[in-house]
């Protein structure tokens, strides 16, 4: 018998089931209107960097300063997650698609999951190149031919254009620190951007920004599930009224005599 079943006993709805694991945020994040400040507290959300490093635009973001540390207030985070969420929602129950951008090591696994949940409409990038949005034609202007699709005579040199380049329509950033570069492109190419904000960083550089820790995977890992999870309901939204529309274009139409 377990220390949670002795409290159960004693009236405790407090389980394994019900209390937050750290690795919940990866494999299962909360549903937007379900994320918690505890949610946030949990994952280290709210340590910032030095006062001294503190970015003056970021100022109001800041709860207090406690043993040379900046704590960000969780009040302003969880109305801003909840904003992004529904911001990724909308994007993808209107076909639209949407790219994660994260670079912190030990977080790459929540690029790769929470773009799946997109399906068609989600994409993931640990690494950005440069012109990849400002200068695409040059950077995937080219791609080599499948080796199934390839005569046998000369692979290497047939190449192809590829008609897959498209823009996004948002892009989440997960670690603007380390990808500078692929928000400069999107706010040069007019793209929304979905950014966690230090408080070293400007809030004004990103269109929504979400004020957390950008150094803790834990915290990207939530932040990107609870985006993720949004994203899932939209493409499931979007896939109802498809279905809902197929439905109607195969109704008889009534004539009038």
């Amino acid at each position: 018998m377990t220390a949670a079943d002795v409290f159960t006993k004693l009236g405790s709805t407090q389980n394994r089931d019900t209390t937050f694991q750290p690795h919940h945020s990866l494999h299962r994040p909360p549903a937007p209107p379900a994320v918690t400040t505890s949610h946030l507290v949990a994952a280290g959300a709210h340590l910032g960097h030095s006062p001294a490093n503190t970015h003056r635009a970021a100022l109001p973001l800041v709860y207090g300063t406690r043993t040379g540390v900046s704590y960000i207030d969780l009040r302003q985070t969880l109305p801003a997650l909840r904003r992004a969420a529904q911001v990724v929602k909308g994007v993808v129950e209107r076909d639209g698609r949407v790219l994660f951008v994260g670079s912190l090591k030990g977080a790459e696994r929540a690029v790769w999951d929470n773009a799946k949940r997109l399906g068609d409409n989600g994409f993931g990038v640990t690494k950005w190149l440069p012109g990849t949005i400002s200068n695409a034609r040059e950077v995937f202007g080219w791609c080599e031919i499948p080796a199934s699709k390839q005569s046998s005579g000369d692979r290497d040199q047939q190449r192809a254009t590829s008609p897959l380049a498209f823009k996004p329509d948002l892009l989440v950033l997960l670690s603007p620190t380390l990808n500078r570069h692929a928000l400069r492109e999107a706010t040069a190419n007019e793209i929304p951007t979905i950014g966690i904000i230090d408080t070293d960083l400007d809030p004004r550089s990103v269109t929504y920004a979400i004020p957390a820790n950008d150094d803790s995977p834990r915290a990207v890992e939530l932040i990107a599930g609870v985006l993720g999870m949004a994203g899932k309901d939209g493409l499931r939204a979007k896939q109802d009224r498809c279905a809902h529309s197929r439905l109607l274009s195969r109704r008889p139409r009534r004539t009038r005599h």
